[in-house]
């Protein structure tokens, strides 16, 4: 081994994925599988386990998905793991709450979120002791007061999903003390990845089989609720944090989970994960909102594993 790649290795940061896949036709949410991909592609990054979680999509259609592109793309030996088929699951052990509990006694590993809270939630649960052998917890969610989750034109709202779909998993990882970083809606409306860059996969035979109907798709579905031929790669940025953190705005603030109006179904409540200045409390998270210029082309050169 070279110097150089004596220093790359050395420097690489220890991370564990867990994931919601569903690099899938039809108007799925592809961004884990393209999250997948860029941190294979990261020499600051170091993989060492992948596990999967329901939220785009079903438990028993996202773990095959995980597993395919871990397959053809992720690196040899690398293992993936069956976690949580819903919130209900919180607390029950599986093999990937098994596997991550296991793999930080070991050693200490960055995590991931980039879905449903379910699977890291329920290893510190159920052995608060690991909290510590986690320096940071990068997850997918939250947002500040009043703020609404609005695409292009406009149109109907769209959930804080890996929130809402297990705010109990959430408040866990508030309460275990771990350094928690949120990558939300906020910084991935500003960030676009638009039809033009999609199309260029198209030359690539290793990428486009996989991924580039699922993606043509995804900006189809975009167009047809937001009228943008676009689409918003929300769990790439959170790679990005660590992979160019110089390229990520983020601010230190309070954070906390209120029930309040929901936004979307009128009449009713729901929890929000909240961020705020303004907030009497002490617990708090780095809140990640705005990328620089720099994001897209360096999220491109990653994804298709080019120099």
């Amino acid at each position: 081994m070279t110097n150089a790649l004596l220093l790359i290795a050395i420097a690489a940061k220890l991370v564990w994925m867990d994931v919601d896949p569903a690099v899938l036709p039809g108007g799925n949410e592809p961004d884990d599988g393209l999250a997948l991909l860029q941190a294979f592609h990261s020499d600051e990054l170091d993989v060492r386990g992948v596990s999967i979680v329901f939220g785009n999509s079903a438990l028993d259609v996202g773990d095959p998905n995980g597993r395919e592109i871990v397959k053809r793309f992720g690196p040899e030996g690398l293992r993936v793991y069956r976690g949580a088929a819903g919130r209900h699951e919180l607390g029950r052990e599986t093999d990937a709450t098994r596997a991550l509990a296991a793999a930080l006694r070991e050693q200490e590993l960055t995590i991931l979120a980039l879905g449903p809270v379910t699977n890291v939630a329920t290893v510190l649960k159920n052995h608060p002791e690991l909290a510590s052998r986690i320096p940071e917890i990068i997850a997918v969610a939250g947002r500040r007061p009043g703020q609404t989750f609005v695409l292009g034109e406009g149109g109907r709202p769209l959930m804080d999903m890996n929130f809402e779909y297990d705010s109990e998993g959430m408040q866990i990882l508030l309460d275990s003390g771990v350094p928690i970083v949120l990558a939300p809606f906020e910084i991935s409306a500003k960030t676009p990845l638009p039809e033009d860059e999609i199309e260029r996969f198209a030359t690539d035979p290793n990428f486009s089989e996989f991924f580039l109907q699922p993606l043509r798709d995804y900006v189809n579905w975009y167009d047809d609720h937001f009228q943008v031929r676009s689409i918003f790669p929300f769990d790439t940025l959170a790679v990005a944090y660590l992979t160019s953190p110089e390229w990520i705005a983020c601010e230190d603030l309070p954070v906390q989970i209120q029930t309040l109006p929901d936004d979307i179904k009128k009449g009713e409540e729901k929890p929000y994960l909240i961020v705020s200045p303004d907030l009497n409390s002490e617990t708090r998270a780095k809140y990640c909102h705005t990328a620089t210029e720099d994001f897209v082309p360096d999220l491109m050169k990653r994804l298709r594993g080019k120099e």
